[in-house]
């Protein structure tokens, strides 16, 4: 996977470097304005670094069989990546290889992708799309007639169609079969659930997962789960703080118990039959091996320990041994390499089944299919039969292994790809995962051992028969080197659905139908000259070692955009934001500038960060200035010039993926001038001001929303006064907002803020209105701006919907948001011209909040002279509203009534710029 993922990052430079000039210097000099789509640029990446495997193959079939595949200019998201893959694979096949990089030529020398292709290979995109959508068709259309639904031969037991999800991993049946626990994001998160596996069992949440430092991360696509032998208990493997551990939860009373083993990662676990022993897999330093922990001892054993990736361990029913699948191929020694072990040619994407015994020397290999993968082995309680999975014939089936006569047999002949196999100990009951009609859920099967195909073959797939129609290649292709001898031990054949018994002699297997063979994929080169011209001096030492140099910091260019904006108080504002990072991402700078007619009258920022460690600590330097007409005595009032600069220092300090600590320190001057008048003094302040901030965050978004989750934050800020131009003050903020999916988009969000500021100089607090509010009306028709340090220091308390801006002021404050939020549609175009409406939603919301002094002076309800209660100093807003995003900006409509109990106003209009809260 990490050699998959960098050959694919690689490809991402090369792109860039080819289009961009690798550089924002060229893009600007060169004017380049080309986007390469998303299916392009993912697709060329994952079809470089992987060309075409069964993964992606059972992906796009199971896309095409149930009719979500979308036209190419439709790939996005996870289809952008194997749909895009799919695209470059058919343009391979159906042009030649030498076409993808005519493509990519054409695509530059035009600055079009649609002219680029249109001359490379005569089609446009939309005409290319047709014919590839024909071409899915054409391929896994015929599939249906020859292979079975997994419904046809399992029950399901989930529908993420039905509940939301898109994952429904991981099951794992209790050893008695009537339970079965398994991951699901039915609610966003990934969470465990138990259910019954009777049929209309409703799944029950047993654990949270991604909302603590606990359970920060479950592994959905490894089981990391096994039950105890009485179906009791559960053992959860997860990232719990800074590593991996093993959580053992008791499903009945929920006490856990936490294993931690200094491991990375912690995955596949096995509990053994007498319920004394778990087996797991453990990475460490990025090596992958079976361990075995012993509850009762508390003893720790690395049984594998070596460069080889060993995983999905499962106990012999006898407890004496262990089965694993593992990418060691012969090495069946363990703590031992071959002398002249090349790591850099060794084939780390193909996996083989073998087992251990815990009182042996080495590993026996049970399977040996250069051309599949096989995972998962879970044997019989009697020790008689091996179930696992294998790609064997293109798509991910069960097999069965008889470890008494060493024959093989497949289980299914399954249309889509199954995953993550789970046995009873009475082998009545087999549970898995499979890929069915865009999201992955869990299937049930009974009596899995007394199951029997019509035909004791499974016809390979279509991609499959490519590659093994290369075996009729002359023999001159394949290299002598290219063989290698079975040991007597292997007891499965590449032939599909045969088995083998073949335990006296050794059998030479001819590789070139490996899938990742790329040798094989095209006749050898003739008379091209394949010398490696590439040469790099000075690199290495007089003993032949590799000359380490030290790390040069050199900054280039992340971003550089144009922010527009309104504000409440200022109007229309814009800027242009600039960051620049090194290579490895440890030291940030930003620049914002606003520049109009001289420094002094614009707005500008410079910062420095410094990421490598924990905390992130970092310095920057401001200076902003805002013209506002006041309402100060004189006639007609008067334009006012506040400034604010300063610097200030921050840090923050994760305590784990969802809670941090936020320190802050600034030094900050204000100052307020009467551009209208002289004679009016110009008021100056100049503070310190420390402040410290709590901040929890595991919310996920929805559209254009938080969605779930609960975020929030309590910060103790003050500045002591030093001077006369300075203040002296200390206030207490806080902000709770959490949110309830109750379906889909469907979201009932609440917030709770509040906050109190004393001493001599106290922050003033005000609420009423919205945030960004284009319509605005303020109280008594006048900004809320008395003072210098209000430019800085004054908060506001919103949404108050219904209400003026600054409807009520003080030093103390508090307010509760309730909104049920829902969507209308995705995307509308509308009108005679392109008005293009983004994500229209709907929300009812319900506002409350009240500001005051002194809490003596502050009475929420009263009654009027007919004995009537009303809400005297207690504002009530409610109504409904819309929100879009409407030409880039996210646009807010919302309809507010005030209501104090004995009446209820006219409709107020709130239209503003931004976010939800």
């Amino acid at each position: 996977k990490f050699r998959h993922v960098i050959h694919h990052e690689l490809v991402h430079a090369v792109i860039n470097d080819m289009f961009y000039g690798g550089s924002l210097q060229n893009i600007i000099a060169n004017n380049i304005t080309l986007q390469l789509p998303l299916w392009f640029n993912e697709g060329i990446a994952e079809y470089e670094a992987l060309k075409w495997d069964t993964n992606s193959d059972m992906f796009l079939r199971d896309a095409t069989i149930h009719e979500y595949l979308p036209p190419i200019i439709g790939l996005n998201g996870y289809l952008a990546y194997r749909g895009g893959q799919s695209l470059w694979y058919y343009i391979s096949t159906k042009y030649g290889e030498e076409k993808i990089g005519d493509i990519l030529m054409r695509v530059k020398s035009s600055r079009s992708v649609d002219e680029g292709f249109r001359s490379a290979i005569g089609l446009n995109i939309k005409e290319l799309s047709e014919r590839w959508e024909r071409e899915q068709k054409v391929l896994y259309w015929p599939d249906i007639a020859k292979r079975d639904d997994p419904t046809d031969y399992s029950r399901r037991l989930t529908d993420h169609r039905e509940d939301g999800s898109f994952y429904n991993t991981s099951p794992t049946l209790s050893p008695q079969g009537d339970k079965i626990a398994f991951l699901s994001n039915r609610d966003d998160y990934f969470d465990v659930f138990v259910s019954s596996t009777l049929e209309g069992s409703t799944p029950h949440k047993l654990i949270k997962g991604q909302r603590t430092a606990d359970f920060e991360e479950l592994h959905l696509l490894t089981p990391g789960m096994a039950w105890s032998p009485d179906g009791k208990r559960l053992a959860l493997a997860a990232k719990s703080g800074e590593q991996d551990a093993i959580i053992i939860f008791d499903v009945d009373s929920e006490d856990e118990e936490k294993l931690e083993f200094n491991l990375d990662g912690i995955f596949s676990i096995d509990w053994s039959h007498d319920g004394t022993t778990l087996a797991f897999s453990g990475s460490k330093n990025g090596q992958s091996d079976i361990y075995i922990y012993n509850l009762t001892s508390k003893e720790l054993k690395n049984i594998t320990h070596d460069i080889f990736s060993d995983m999905d361990p499962a106990w012999s029913p006898d407890g004496k041994s262990l089965y694993f699948t593992s990418d060691r191929s012969d090495n069946l020694t363990f703590l031992k390499t071959q002398a002249d072990f090349k790591m850099q040619s060794y084939r780390v994407r193909h996996t083989d089944l073998y087992k251990f015994e815990l009182n042996g020397v080495e590993a026996v290999r049970l399977s040996d299919t250069p051309l599949a993968d096989e995972s998962s082995p879970v044997p019989s309680a009697d020790g008689k039969h091996l179930l696992f999975i294998s790609d064997l014939n293109g798509i991910n089936n069960i097999y069965d292994l008889n470890l008494t006569t060493d024959s093989l047999r497949p289980l299914t002949n399954s249309l889509t790809g199954v995953y993550q196999l789970s046995l009873s100990r009475d082998a009545n009951k087999l549970a898995y995962a499979s890929l069915h009609k865009g999201g992955f859920d869990l299937f049930l099967m009974r009596t899995p051992l007394d199951r029997k195909l019509k035909d004791s073959t499974i016809e390979p797939t279509e991609f499959i028969k490519r590659l093994t129609y290369l075996q009729t290649l002359p023999d001159t292709v394949a290299k002598k080197s290219d063989e290698f001898q079975i040991s007597d031990d292997v007891i499965v054949k590449t032939e599909l659905g045969q088995a083998t018994t073949q335990r006296d002699e050794k059998t030479a297997i001819d590789l070139r139908h490996y899938v990742f063979d790329e040798r094989y994929q095209k006749p050898p080169d003739v008379g091209r000259d394949t010398t490696d011209n590439v040469t790099v001096a000075n690199n290495v030492d007089e003993k032949g070692k590799y000359i380490v140099n030290k790390y040069k910091l050199n900054f280039s260019p992340d971003i550089i955009y144009g922010a527009a904006g309104y504000n409440t108080f200022y109007g229309v504002q814009g800027s242009t934001v600039m960051a620049f990072s090194d290579m490895l991402g440890n030291h940030q700078i930003y620049l914002l500038t606003n520049l109009l007619f001289d420094l002094k009258n614009s707005d500008y920022a410079l910062a420095y960060f410094y990421l490598p460690k924990r905390m992130d600590v970092g310095i920057q330097g401001f200076h902003s200035a805002r013209f506002v007409a006041l309402d100060d005595g004189n006639q007609g009032g008067s334009l006012y010039r506040f400034r604010n600069y300063g610097v200030m220092a921050l840090a923050q300090y994760p305590l784990d993926k969802f809670r941090r600590l936020d320190f802050n320190l600034g030094w900050l001057n204000v100052s307020r001038e009467n551009l209208s008048y002289d004679n009016v003094p110009t008021q100056q302040r100049s503070v310190i001001t420390p402040s410290v901030s709590y901040v929890h965050d595991n919310t996920l978004w929805a559209m254009i929303a938080p969605g779930n989750g609960t975020r929030y934050n309590l910060t103790l800020m003050g500045s002591p006064k030093f001077g006369d131009n300075s203040l002296g003050f200390y206030s207490i903020t806080g902000d709770y907002r959490t949110y309830y999916k109750l379906w889909q988009n469907y979201t009932f969000a609440l917030r709770l803020a509040g906050g109190g500021s004393f001493g001599q100089d106290p922050q003033r607090f005000i609420i009423g209105g919205v945030d960004n509010w284009i319509n605005r009306q303020f109280e008594n028709n006048r900004l809320p701006i008395e003072n210098a340090e209000d430019y800085i220091f004054l908060t506001t308390g919103i949404p108050l919907r219904g209400y003026n801006y600054a409807a009520k002021e003080g030093t103390k404050y508090a307010l509760a948001n309730l909104e049920f939020r829902f969507p209308f549609f995705g995307y509308v175009v509308a009108g005679p011209l392109p008005v293009f409406f983004q994500s229209l939603n709907g929300v009812f919301f319900l506002d409350v909040g009240g500001a005051w002094h002194n809490a003596k002076d502050f009475k929420a309800f009263a009654k009027d002279e007919n004995d009537n209660v009303y809400a005297r100093d207690l504002l009530i807003g409610t109504g409904y509203g819309l929100r879009m995003i409407f030409l880039g900006f996210l646009l807010k409509m919302d309809v507010a009534w005030t209501v104090d109990f004995n009446s209820t106003s006219h409709p107020r209009y709130h239209l503003s710029l931004g976010a939800d809260y």
